[in-house]
């Protein structure tokens, strides 16, 4: 099956990418430059350039393909460019009949389920505290647009909870930051007891994968988690056992941050940019645990990776680096 991936070089689609080639899929790729990435050379890949930035370039790409999954984003620091990645959704649904697709993927986030009112939550779980920050406005009104306006395809949408693995830019500075400080003392909101929803990439890409080819995902949100029942605490313990070494957490109380919080989302309204500091501190301070069962049911996925397991293999990886 032919099937286009955008943002299919970065942390999550590159794995993606990588899952649709192991099933036999024709890959085409969406990006900036027209060189296939070497990694990807030799194997079922096509590059057709284009930007994010340029709507018209995306719907060009969508000729002639099957399956779409929209993982890529421009960045969103500023209502402005939120509103880019609002608007290209709008091009991208009014243009999925005409241009054939049959199943569009959309990997939206699991901030848009917001503070939970109930645990676990699951996918009609109503939120007790919803996040209002530019990156879930972003997604939300993305899946609103999703289920209001697609005619004559299905889609399904993935929710996946913060992702740890190979190949990000970011998990690596993590990787040092507790190898650095982790004796010392690592500082984090709270005691980071609390239940932390997390899921390994490779488990995530195969749900991805999955949410395109299911015939029962069609028309279904997807809440992407491991679903266990580990805190901050133990994924930090996990990658300083990984290095051979403790951690020690400082405790930072979440009124402490809270207080300046206040002053910057007024000074973040004032520059059009909004963190929701308030609320973020209130999320990563308190239990966050979904539930994956409609996951395991409907696309018949089961993740592989124990926390341990997947922690070690990320370790390993950005240590050669």
């Amino acid at each position: 099956m032919k099937t286009l991936v955008t943002g299919g070089t970065g942390f999550i689609g590159s794995h993606v990418v990588q899952s649709l080639l192991a099933e036999g899929h024709a890959v085409r790729l969406l990006s900036r430059k027209q060189e296939i990435p070497e990694q990807l050379k030799g194997k079922n890949v096509e590059v057709v350039q284009g930007d994010l930035e340029d709507p018209g370039s995306v719907i060009n790409a969508m000729g002639g393909v099957e399956l779409f999954y929209h993982i890529g984003e421009i960045k969103n620091i500023t209502k402005a460019q939120a509103e880019k990645n609002i608007r290209l959704m709008g091009k991208i649904i009014e243009n999925l009949e005409t241009k054939g697709i049959q199943r569009f993927v959309f990997v939206s986030s699991i901030t848009v389920a917001g503070i939970p009112s109930e645990l676990p939550a699951d996918e009609e779980t109503m939120p007790k505290v919803i996040l209002t920050d530019h990156y879930t406005t972003y997604k939300r009104r993305c899946e609103e647009i999703i289920r209001e306006k697609a005619r004559g395809c299905e889609y399904a949408i993935v929710r996946p909870a913060p992702v740890y693995g190979t190949g990000s830019r970011y998990l690596g500075r993590l990787v040092s930051a507790i190898e650095i400080l982790g004796p010392i003392g690592l500082p984090f909101i709270g005691d980071a007891k609390n239940i932390a929803p997390l899921t390994q990439v490779k488990d995530l890409a195969k749900a991805i994968v999955l949410a395109g080819q299911r015939s029962e995902a069609a028309g279904q949100t997807f809440n992407l988690t491991d679903g266990l029942s580990h805190t901050w605490f133990d994924f930090f313990t996990a990658i300083a056992e990984a290095l051979h070494q403790k951690v020690r957490i400082i405790p930072i109380p979440s009124l402490l941050l809270k207080l300046p919080a206040i002053p910057l989302e007024l000074f973040s309204a004032f520059f059009d940019i909004n963190f929701d500091p308030i609320n973020y501190v209130n999320y990563f301070s308190q239990d966050l645990l979904f539930s994956n069962a409609r996951a395991r049911t409907v696309l018949n996925w089961q993740p592989e990776y124990t926390l341990a397991d997947g922690v070690r293999e990320m370790v390993a990886y950005y240590r050669k680096r």
